[in-house]
């Protein structure tokens, strides 16, 4: 990023918050960090409910202003992060002609980060929130869904409607989607940026049919890799990401919005070790192996990927993922719950 463009943190308005999910005031320091990925200039702060144990950036950019804090080049604007590269078509051409070996290689490389439901209605009608330009609307089209998009970058949605997708740029409440309009819906790495994580899933909820899916990936700040990577931890992302989750606030945020829990699937990836192994380097030394480690992370090679199975799997398999899928279904009523 040039430094002419990075924002200053005098720049973009803060307001202090309550508890994003339970609404109670009394917090407690949790972690202070620096923008190490994009170099907004400034300190933000990371505290935890003494009520409900949540961790949530305060004070945050203001929804008006936090748009400041992500460049032009923001990675998952464009690739998905962890999505890996494609592979030439002269490689291609080669793994058809050797039996098996491209379904062994789907098998190595598959993350386990997207879980598509089994839906028997025709039409089955999607919605992404937080689409980008349209990577997983192509995936659902595909496989036969009628996929609707939501984006807050005004650029990558033009991206998305030129792949000729209907996407619609701003806010899932600003959207004004119909009351059951969608079989599922589908959410990779956004929950943890929203303002109010509550609010957006309970709007998800009223635009659910019945007994419709909720899908969505975010962060595990439960497993180990915050405690040894410390400021360094990638998943921080200061300060776009404003929400950190754990098994039990993601169980009361669905509790709280009309959500059964399905499933959590521990992604087979270790891009957030990757991406904190980078930060760490760019920041003291080698820099340039700091800069390789970044870019893997964003977009990463087939042959990395392969490397680094072994032992992403012995992490999903012992729950210590950095990355969470969370797979879950509307209930009867829910939504915000009033006090």
């Amino acid at each position: 990023m040039n430094p002419t463009t990075i924002p200053d943190i005098r720049e973009i308005e803060f307001a202090s918050t309550g508890c994003p999910l339970c609404g109670n005031c009394d917090s407690q320091p949790f972690h202070s960090g620096h923008d190490l990925l994009h170099g907004t200039r400034g300190e933000f702060h990371l505290v935890r409910c003494i009520f409900c144990d949540h961790v949530f950036l305060n004070p945050r950019p203001t929804t008006e202003s936090i748009g400041r804090c992500y460049p032009t080049e923001y990675a998952p604007h464009h690739l998905g992060i962890g999505e890996p590269v494609s592979q030439p078509s002269s490689i291609k051409s080669k793994l058809r002609s050797i039996p098996g070996l491209q379904r062994f290689i789907h098998w190595l490389t598959d993350s386990h980060s997207e879980f598509i439901p089994p839906v028997e209605s025709t039409p089955k009608r999607a919605l992404e929130l937080g689409c980008a330009d349209g990577r997983f609307l192509l995936r659902l089209k595909e496989l036969d869904w009628d996929a609707t998009g939501v984006e807050l970058s005004d650029e990558a949605a033009a991206v998305a409607r030129s792949r000729g997708f209907d996407v619609q740029s701003g806010t899932l409440e600003s959207a004004n989607f119909g009351d059951s309009q969608f079989d599922a819906a589908f959410a990779w790495m956004v929950v943890e940026h929203l303002h109010d994580p509550v609010s957006t899933l309970s709007e998800i909820h009223r635009v659910l049919a019945p007994s419709g899916w909720f899908v969505f990936s975010v962060p595990n700040l439960g497993c180990w890799e915050p405690r040894v990577f410390r400021r360094y931890w990638h998943a921080y992302d200061l300060p776009r990401h404003l929400q950190h989750f754990t098994k039990t606030t993601l169980r009361n945020l669905l509790a709280e919005t009309g959500f059964e829990l399905v499933r959590m699937i521990h992604h087979r990836t270790a891009y957030n070790i990757t991406g904190s192994l980078g930060l760490m380097f760019r920041h003291s030394f080698p820099k340039w192996l700091g800069q390789r480690l970044l870019k893997f992370t964003d977009n990463p090679s087939i042959a990395g990927i392969i490397v680094l199975n072994p032992l992403a799997r012995l992490l999903a398999l012992f729950h210590q993922s950095g990355m969470l899928t969370i797979v879950a279904r509307k209930q009867a009523g829910g939504g915000r719950k009033e006090s």
